[in-house]
């Protein structure tokens, strides 16, 4: 809940006195703010007590000048919302706007779930994450709970990018005429990035190029990076007592890229069974 003073309250039940709701839009998940904000006639809602929904309000200032600026009521909801959308989180995950929405069921999963909520409350005092697994374990859910708190509670700018996504992305800008760094700044340039899928592909040279520069542009500028990955990673692979056959990270990315991430990044394997095949069973029994 937003409170400006004890008389002016943003949020109302719709929203969950947050100001602001999250469903989904084609590919995408989308944040809006809630009609209490905006106001609505039919409703009997006033909107903003501040601004009455327009976002903008006139000040005076010490020359005695008229100037338009952002509402400080409902203006910080409106630049959450924003960060929100400009993250491209998936559709699929709409309503994960937190970590805590992940529900672990072994220790793995609640030492990772642990980090990553420290994460986004130290945040930018702690370093990323590398989540490593099986597929199904929760890695994109725990990644994407950050990234959604961070931009809709801290207003922290914040992006998610399939790395397969990203390569089929630059193949097609290429394809178009469009510059490489047109596709990749906004990536460098995000205060916190979430790769999702890293080492997935053919592991190609221009693939380890394309990856080599968006991790070492970050490294270098001091950006917070988050990745998930199915493979693990070489040390992890030396110390666990189950040695069933798993593709090492260092392999698929290069040892330079992973010495880099290693630095950026606390590396958390997260054991467990593959709930979107558990899922597929269930509903499998139920037909």
């Amino acid at each position: 809940m937003i409170k400006v003073a004890k008389e002016r309250t943003i949020g109302c039940d719709d929203c969950r006195w947050k100001g602001y709701s999250v469903d989904k839009r084609g590919d995408l998940s989308i944040a809006k703010i809630c009609e209490c904000i905006l106001g609505n006639p039919e409703r009997n809602r006033m909107g903003c007590l501040e601004c009455g929904g327009t976002g903008s309000v006139l000040t005076k200032n010490e020359k005695g000048y008229t100037c338009i600026n952002i509402c400080g009521v409902c203006g910080i909801v409106r630049r959450k919302v924003k960060l929100y959308n400009l993250a491209s989180i998936p559709a699929k995950y709409w309503e994960i706007n937190e970590p805590d929405t992940f529900r672990p069921k072994n220790r793995s999963q609640q030492d990772a779930l642990t980090y990553v909520k420290d994460f986004v409350k130290q945040y930018p005092h702690k370093r990323g994450f590398l989540l490593m697994g099986g597929s199904g374990r929760g890695k994109t859910h725990l990644a994407i709970g950050a990234i959604s708190e961070l931009t809709l509670e801290r207003g922290v700018k914040c992006m998610f990018k399939d790395f397969f996504h990203l390569l089929s992305e630059l193949k097609e800008a290429y394809s178009q005429g469009t510059p490489e760094n047109a596709v990749l700044f906004p990536l460098i340039e995000t205060e916190v990035l979430v790769i999702d899928e890293l080492g997935k592909g053919k592991s190609s040279e221009w693939e380890l190029n394309i990856l080599d520069q968006l991790i070492s542009k970050r490294y270098n500028a001091s950006k917070t990076t988050l990745a998930t990955t199915n493979y693990i990673s070489r040390e992890y692979s030396m110390k666990r007592d189950n040695k069933e056959e798993q593709q090492i990270l260092e392999d698929r990315v290069g040892e330079r890229i992973a010495s880099r991430l290693y630095e950026m990044c606390e590396f958390i394997y997260i054991e467990g069974d593959d709930h979107r095949g558990e899922s597929y069973k269930k509903a499998k029994k139920r037909g």
